[in-house]
């Protein structure tokens, strides 16, 4: 039976996925952390399309609550990050999305 994820939840797939809260593009949104390969999947909170930036308004549920989760991806430990729209970070992106984030605090 399914039942919905839960901020913390930890998936039983792939060695155990995190599920991270970040609602504003859809109101369920997650962002997704697999702690063995310290692998962040950012989902559609962020987008690195030509550079780290915010989905298009138009495409968010609630475009400022997008801006106001989001900012829990800078405060997880992670080596790689992934994104639904635009390559993956490999060279520092946990710094890389930090200071994209903290232009916006």
């Amino acid at each position: 039976m399914a039942q919905p994820l839960a901020d913390g939840d930890l998936l039983d797939v792939g060695g155990g996925l995190r599920v991270v809260h970040t609602p504003g593009h859809s109101p369920g949104h997650v962002s997704l952390l697999h702690e063995p390969t310290r692998l962040l999947i950012t989902g559609d909170a962020l987008f690195n399309v030509l550079g780290v930036r915010w989905p298009m308004k138009w495409l968010c549920s609630d475009f400022q609550m997008t801006r106001e989760t989001a900012h829990v991806l800078g405060e997880l430990d992670y080596d790689l990050a992934a994104f639904t729209h635009g390559p993956e970070l490999t060279d520092k992106p946990r710094d890389r999305i930090r200071a994209f984030l903290s232009a916006y605090r």
